[in-house]
């Protein structure tokens, strides 16, 4: 009796997923020589193959291991891989074709669409090797489809094989933002980015890209460097701020300030959004851009108060003066206003008159006003408890924290 050939066990599908090498290092362990182990921890350290010699006790290693396995997949990498098919069998096939999707929870990419392949001998391969950025988290579904046909088999009808790889996409940061209106318009971001991933990362860009209604300025990176120049590294005569290296659940803290472009702008509630771009120990690169982020809109009050000139230090038991602008943004109230400036403020007193008339501020108009403070104790003081009331209408407007002034010992 003749025997049957299986016509859909011919060709052979194997999926390798492209990665990097890991580092391998030693396991440092040291202990007091008067301790139980002795020197016997320090003989095994330096047996290790994995040890350089001189730096052992850094768990610094020379030596690269190839991956396992499939290895964890997170957002915003690139997914690397290799899909090979191949004759294993006597029996030569015709026509040919593989064609490679990536099926997600909400749509499928055509990843490879392999040209046909005449004739496919014993030992004749497919290679198709590919790229896509992972955008979705959660399940993703790798499908191989084979078509090929078996000449002299009657009828000579197309063979169809799917073969199915599934993987886990997992959140590689986890962002946390805050915002803060100011009083000035201006808006404030603190972004936390914390490393989830199972392995060090260094953090290359961290950008908020903001919406046309604000121009952006970072404030982390520029006040330290203005502030602790000894600590920027120079690079071919340029000073350059050293890359965020962080650890498993490490995180690293970002503040940045919105100001609007036009005056209708600070009304806006679109922000923007952080453009995250990091690589692992080897160098893989991987992108996360948030939302756009929102924000409430603001109360605005019918009286406002700026800051237009304070000093950043000043020394204690030494008066400083404090200039601010009252605007009325209303349009036809006219404003009698009065001043009081509270006396149950901290490291600091008010110099002067605290209780006076200021007069009308009629709508749309502004007036400034000096202040002399006098700072009785040295750090941080805010600036706060400026009482201003309406007397015509008898509204009261409290502005607290409108400034930070830092405060030092004479030298």
């Amino acid at each position: 009796m003749e025997k049957q050939i299986d016509v859909k066990s011919l060709l052979t599908i194997k999926v390798l997923r492209l990665l990097k090498p890991t580092l391998v290092g030693p396991l440092a362990l040291a202990c007091d020589p008067h301790d139980l182990p002795g020197d016997l921890w320090e003989k095994e350290l330096n047996a290790d193959v994995t040890s350089v010699t001189g730096i052992d006790a850094l768990s610094l290693g020379n030596f690269l291991r190839l991956p396992q396995g499939f290895g964890n997949m997170y957002l915003g990498e690139s997914f690397s891989s290799y899909v090979v098919v191949q004759n294993e069998s006597q029996i030569m096939v015709t026509d040919a074709s593989c064609k490679v999707e990536l099926q997600t929870q909400t749509q499928k990419f055509v990843l490879a669409n392999k040209k046909t392949v005449e004739e496919m001998k014993f030992g004749t391969t497919i290679d198709i090797v590919m790229n896509h950025e992972i955008k979705e988290m959660g399940k993703h579904m790798l499908i191989v489809t084979l078509s090929y046909t078996v000449p002299n088999i009657v009828p000579v009808e197309p063979i169809v094989l799917e073969r199915y790889f599934k993987f886990q996409v997992k959140k590689p940061l986890d962002v946390k933002t805050k915002l803060y209106n100011a009083e000035s318009d201006e808006v404030f971001l603190e972004a936390q980015v914390q490393n989830i991933t199972s392995a060090p990362i260094s953090l290359e860009k961290v950008d908020l890209e903001p919406s046309p209604a604000f121009n952006c300025s970072q404030l982390s990176e520029s006040t330290i460097i203005d502030l602790v120049p000894r600590l920027v590294l120079k690079f071919n005569g340029k000073s350059q701020w050293p890359k965020k290296m962080l650890d498993v659940e490490d995180s690293f803290q970002y503040l940045y300030r919105l100001t609007p472009k036009l005056e209708n702008s600070r009304l806006a509630t679109n922000i923007g959004k952080l453009d995250i771009i990091w690589r692992t120990a080897l160098g893989d690169r991987g992108r996360l851009q948030t939302s756009q982020l929102q924000r409430q809109p603001p109360m605005l009050n019918d009286l406002k108060l700026t800051v237009e000139e304070i000093p950043e230090i000043c020394t204690v038991d030494s008066p400083f003066d404090l200039t601010i602008k009252l605007i009325n943004t209303t349009q036809e109230r006219n404003m009698d206003l009065l001043i009081n400036l509270e006396d149950s403020v901290e490291n600091y007193c008010w110099l002067g008159i605290t209780k006076y008339k200021l007069g009308y501020l009629t709508g749309t108009s502004n007036a400034d006003i000096k202040l002399s403070v006098f700072p009785i104790r040295t750090g941080l003081i805010n600036i706060s408890g400026i009482r201003i009331t309406d007397t015509q209408k008898g509204e009261k407007f409290l502005f607290n924290d409108i400034a930070q002034v830092f405060v030092i010992q004479e030298a």
